[in-house]
Formats: structure tokens, sequence, C-alpha cells
């Protein structure tokens, strides 16, 4: 899934030949050497194993003016990319040519004639510079407010593929934070989420569906579902406000449902119900449910049960551990193994509500107003990322998700989490903020070899890679790390004990590796 996938942009050659391009549906406005300020120092930038000379200047407020030279080597490999493209995707074969041999004049003549060949090789020239410098030079750029304000129509006509190209472009820079109250004064207080009892009982429960794994299922015929039973079952789970599109993973006919492993609460409405009587209700999906999409939402279930189970379990003892788990002598011992997994996974659960609260609690230091932009940004960012992350978890194929891939799904998930999109928004004002105010330095030890890692796996993968793009987003993410590593050991952190949660659902974690 690209960056831009959702919105609708103007044909670039078509905006090439207006005299305009714009990045996303930003309008160019006119510039002139009247409002520059003074020019900053010349910087040669190596991107992406491609020399660009680039000046940087401050204009009023959060403006800045960046000047490109392109070298001549990539105009070249503008212009043999472009010519390679038209080949293959624009011309296709022809009679009596081989299409690697397809003569220029007539790609040209196909194309639409000089002009048009020529706007499209430069479309090729301007946009692999911006891919290229924009990311190392435009860190705190406000998303869809970059522009090339050269004027274009005159860079078509002294546009040379041999020689170096020069082109302009202005971007907003995201504003400067200001604060409503001291963010060293936060003190975040979160609940634990369990204790010793708690990860007692999960670990009994991992254990009991040990014991069916190797138990004996029985038909039952002589009463109703049961807490502790299984059931095959014909089951839809859709949202309540579009009944007839279920949630992809969710529409499944003769299904194994065990009440052991229920994390919806499915079983509290299906208590009593007998082998083909069909049931409904609503619920709100839970805060810990694994699709992060979908927290919240009221959704509608129809059930059919079609058979009914109960267990005949064998007894938890040496004979059974040793037999079936020979990593662990003795019973005990694996008991203590779940108990203490338990506690790892809840350790690690709380130290994620600190963190969420840190970032909500710094978040709510932020005076500042968020740019429109930057929301709508975060929110196509999130929003494709739970959908990708669904497909490659095997929840959802890629054709059920690309049916929520439309402008109309994206507005209606940024709509939905707008109050969420701003504090998180305001974090990365806030991050950006306290890294420079408390001096705060990325440890990039490893950072060559996580990129010659990553930089194989495309290649294995025959997917393009930029290594400068790529490790600027790795040096981004180390900096977030290492500003809320800084607000974990400077804030005050209170925990309180756990009181217990009347139908709570902890999620259960699996046996430790051993």
């Amino acid at each position: 899934m690209q960056a831009r996938g959702f919105t609708k942009m103007r044909s670039c050659s078509t905006a090439v030949q207006r005299g305009q391009m714009c990045a996303r549906s930003a309008v160019p406005r006119p510039y002139t050497a009247a409002v520059r300020d003074q020019r900053a120092h010349t910087v040669l930038v190596q991107a992406a194993r491609r020399e660009y000379e680039v000046v940087k200047e401050q204009q009023s407020g959060n403006r800045v003016n960046l000047t490109i030279t392109v070298p001549a080597s990539t105009c070249q490999w503008g212009f043999t990319e472009t010519v390679k493209t038209m080949r293959t995707d624009v011309v296709g074969p022809l009679k009596g040519f081989r299409q690697d041999k397809l003569p220029l004049s007539e790609i040209i003549s196909r194309v639409g004639g000089q002009r048009a060949f020529d706007a499209a090789v430069l479309e090729t020239i301007l946009l692999k510079a911006m891919e290229d410098v924009m990311p190392l030079h435009a860190a705190r750029l406000l998303p869809g407010s970059e522009q090339i304000t050269t004027n274009l129509p005159q860079l078509m006509a002294s546009f040379d593929p041999a020689k170096p190209l020069t082109f302009e472009v202005v971007y907003t820079r995201l504003p400067d934070v200001e604060w409503a109250t001291p963010y060293q004064d936060v003190t975040i207080t979160v609940p634990d989420t369990g204790n010793l009892q708690t990860d007692t009982e999960a670990a009994d429960g991992l254990i009991r569906q040990y014991l069916k794994q190797e138990g004996q299922k029985r038909v039952v015929a002589d009463r109703g579902f049961a807490q502790g039973d299984a059931a095959i079952i014909d089951m839809v789970i859709a949202p309540k406000s579009n009944p007839a599109a279920p949630y992809p993973g969710l529409e499944k006919e003769k299904f194994f449902f065990d009440a052991d492993g229920d994390m919806l609460g499915m079983t509290q409405h299906m208590l009593g119900m007998s082998p083909g009587e069909e049931r409904s209700w609503e619920f709100v999906f839970p805060d810990d449910w694994h699709v992060d999409l979908w927290h919240g939402q009221t959704a509608v279930a129809k059930v059919k049960l079609g058979e009914l189970f109960s267990y005949i379990l064998p007894e938890f003892n040496d004979e059974f551990v040793s037999r079936h788990y020979p990593q662990f002598e003795l019973a005990a011992d694996l008991r203590q193994n779940l108990i203490s997994t338990t506690s790892l996974a809840r350790m690690k659960d709380l130290a994620a509500q600190i963190q969420d609260a840190i970032v909500t609690q710094v978040s709510a230091c932020v005076g500042s107003a968020i740019p429109a932009p930057l929301i709508e940004a975060q929110g196509e960012k999130e929003y494709q990322a739970k959908l990708l992350d669904l497909v490659q978890r095997g929840v959802a194929r890629p054709e059920d998700v690309e049916k929520q891939l439309t402008p109309e799904a994206l507005q209606a998930f940024i709509a939905s989490e707008r109050l969420g999109l701003e504090e998180r928004c305001r974090y990365i004002l806030a991050s950006e903020a306290i890294a420079e105010e408390q001096g705060i330095q990325v440890d990039i030890e490893g950072l060559d070899t996580e990129v010659e890692r990553a930089k194989q796996q495309c290649k294995k993968d025959n997917v393009g890679f930029d290594e400068d793009v790529y490790r600027q987003e790795i040096i981004e993410k180390l900096k977030y790390a290492a500003v809320m590593q800084w607000l974990r050991q400077n804030l005050k952190v209170d925990v309180l004990p756990w009181g217990g949660e009347a139908g709570q659902v902890q999620q259960q974690p699996e046996m430790a590796a051993v």
C-alpha cells in the first residue's frame, strides 16, 4: 500500500504541461526573489547514490525554500527510465518491432509528440529528486505543503536530459511547540493489570487447554450449552451500521468454538443453546481485541449451534507432562513456567500502559494548534497500517481489505479516531521539542548493519529500496524511542496495586520457549 493510496491526484504530466507541479492537492503559489531571506550555505547530498546540490533557506513564518540541482547522471537516468516505461506500459508491442528495440521516434509520435514526451521525462526526474531529497531536508515537513514553485514551462523550454537541472521547492515546517503546562511536572498514574493470583488463574486456564488437546470429546444431547463446553457453530459477526458486510475473517461455517477460548464474551449469550437453535445479540469489541481498527465498535453476532460437546479430561500430573511436554520433568515445573510467562506478559502490558499514559499526558501539555494536514496524514498512515496488518496476520484476504481502501472509509476512520489522532500528532510535536530542549542524542550504533539487512531483504524480495530514506526513517524511530526513554526516567510514575475488575478478559500468553 503506497502512502498516497487514498489521494486523488491530478495527472502529473498534465500538471507539468500546465506549468504546475503539486504534492497531494496543494496549489502552487507565485514565488519571487523579493520574499527570500538570506540564502543558507550549499549542501551536497548523497541520496540513493545520486549527488544533489541543495540550498536551504528560511522564509517568513514556517516557510522554507529548497533550491535543488539534479546531477546530469540522474537526468540521463530519468530519460532512460521514461523510455523503458513507455515502451512497455504506454505503447506496448507493435507489429514488426521487438519491444525493447522500438525506435524513439515511434515512441514520441505515439505518446503525443515531443512536448508530451519531454514533460514525461521531466516528471520522472522531478519526482525522483523530490523522493530523494525531501526526506533528508524536510524532516519537519507539514504533509501536503510541498510545492514546486519553478516556472515549469520555462524549465521545459531549457531542459536538456544530458545536463544538470535546477528547480525550487517551497514547503511549510511543522509549527514550533507552545507549552500550555510544563511537561516536566507530569505525573503518570496507572493501575496494575493483575497480581500473582490472576497470573496463577491464567496459568491454570492454559493447563486446562492443554488437557483438552489430549482429552476426549463426547456428544451432548441431554442439555444445553454450558461453560467449558465446545460446539460446532455457524457464525456471522458484522458491524451494526452495516450488517450485510461481515468483518473480514468473522463469517464462518462449521466453526469449532471452545468456551474456554472465548475472547468476545459469546459464551454468556450461548448458555443453554441446543443443537439447531439460533441466537443473535449486539456487543462492543473490547479494547484488547487483536484488531485495533475494531476497538469500541458495536457489532451484531448471529450464531446457529450445530453440534455440542463436553470433555473428558486426563489428570494433570507428572506422567502427563513427561509424555506430552518432555522438556519439563514435573507437572509443577510446567505450571511454574506458565505462571512466570504470564507474569512477564503482564509486566509488558503494564509497560505499554505507562507508555500510552505518557503520550496522553505529555500531549495534553501542548498548547499549539494542530495543522489539519498533519492529522490527515497521520490518519492515512494509521489506517493503511491497520489494514495491512490484517493481511499480514492472515486475518483478512487482500481482496477483502481492498474493499475498505476508499476515500470515504479513510475519512470515516479519521472522524472516528480524531481525538486519538490529535493526541498522537501533539505528541509528535512534543517529542521534537523535548529532544531539542533536552539535547537527546540518538544512538545509531548498529544502524549500518540494520540498513544492510533491510537492503538484502528487499533485494531477495525483488522490492525497490532507497537506502537514504530508510536510514532517515530508522533515525526518526530511534529519536522517538530515546525521547520516550527520557520521559520514563524523568517523569514521576505511580503504579496502583491490582484491585480486580469484574468481567475483565485477560489475554493468555503462550508457553515460554525453552
